[in-house]
């Protein structure tokens, strides 16, 4: 059975969420979620029907605290336009987003590592630091 080449009848779409590719919409062709309930960690991944995919697991800091926050580690890769595979890890915690790649531009690292550095030693607001 072919896949779908447009939104669903009788639902309104804005175009700009419509497929990006030509062949309609792209299958997910496994995916997992798991919720640990006691302390609130996760894990999920998917793989799509182009070989994209992402993993990403995070748990619970400071629980109970004003700078209580999730730590995430994770990483996706896809096709680039050319066919050129494109894979990114990242580290998302109280220094910051650290995405690491080759095809990150080394002004973004660099940029990265300033953050982090500082972070490391209290510059900027307390992490995870909610006020609502």
């Amino acid at each position: 059975m072919p896949a779908p080449q447009g939104p669903p009848p009788g639902r309104n779409f804005s175009p700009r969420f419509l497929p990006l590719t030509p062949q309609g919409y792209v299958p997910i062709v496994s995916s997992n979620f798991d919720l640990n309930p006691i302390d609130n960690s996760y894990n999920f991944n998917y793989v799509s029907g182009d070989g994209s995919e992402r993993h990403e697991v995070g748990v619970l800091e400071n629980p109970g605290t004003p700078v209580e926050g999730v730590a995430v580690q994770g990483s996706y890769s896809y096709a680039a336009p050319d066919g050129t595979p494109v894979t990114l890890d990242y580290v998302a915690d109280n220094f910051g987003y650290q995405p690491v790649g080759p095809n990150i531009h080394p002004a973004i690292i660099r940029a990265v590592q300033q953050q982090v550095a500082e972070a490391r030693v209290g510059a900027g607001a307390p992490p995870f630091r909610n006020n609502f």
